[in-house]
């Protein structure tokens, strides 16, 4: 099951062309929780050599939440099924390296769902922190 969980989530990051400019990788998912992976290059950062753009964070955030509830209901599967109503992030730290995303859902109702993620960069050191609400769309 784990394996279609992560095909679903690949499929989601081909399809998106957003997470194809940023070079989003699906490392792994579970029912509720995805691992991506962005490899850092220059131009996600403010300037060659500097911390990575704040709003780099924001989207990897809003993409790691929005991973992990594709992983709990179909109607996402091949098309959107989500959307987010509300996120807040925190910025800690610059980052050292490529960044990793892991979001996680943390309460899922009928038509909302609530879901956090933790941004880390290759060290393993927290970067940043930010929660996603999101709205489940019927099909």
């Amino acid at each position: 099951m784990s394996d279609d969980l992560l095909e679903r989530v690949r499929a989601r990051a081909r399809d998106n062309s957003f997470w194809r400019y940023l070079g989003v990788e699906v490392e792994a998912a579970r029912e509720g929780w995805v691992r991506l992976r962005v490899p850092v290059r220059d131009e996600l950062r403010n300037a060659a050599g500097a911390p990575v753009h704040d709003e780099v964070y924001a989207a990897l955030t809003d993409m790691a939440v929005d991973g992990a509830l594709a992983t709990m209901h179909e109607a996402s599967a091949g098309g959107v099924g989500q959307t987010t109503l509300d996120m807040n992030v925190s910025f800690i730290g610059a980052s050292a390296g490529d960044v990793f995303a892991e979001g996680r859902i943390l309460r899922r109702g009928r038509t909302i769902a609530f879901g956090e993620a933790t941004i880390t960069d290759a060290a393993g050191k927290l970067v940043a922190a930010g929660r996603a609400t999101y709205l489940i769309l019927a099909k």
